[in-house]
């Protein structure tokens, strides 16, 4: 098994962000609006740039209508 880095994880869910996202049509601004974040949030969540919480992975991942765990799958 990989030993994954703090890192490898953010760029697995900013890859994976952005791509269930883009599938489902959806704009950085309007997935924060309707899961509740502030649009900077994802935008820091897309560029690898954040660790978000816990809570904020739940909301994201409810509106994208996925498990959390599929937001940080390894490519």
């Amino acid at each position: 098994m990989h030993t994954k880095t703090p890192a490898d994880l953010r760029a697995d869910l900013a890859r994976n962000l952005r791509s269930i996202r883009l599938g489902k049509g959806l704009a950085q601004e309007r997935l924060a609006l309707d899961a509740g974040v502030d649009r900077t949030v994802v935008s820091k969540i897309e560029r690898a740039v954040t660790n978000p919480s816990l809570e904020i992975l739940l909301r994201l991942a409810n509106h994208l209508e996925v498990d959390v765990a599929d937001l940080l799958r390894e490519a």
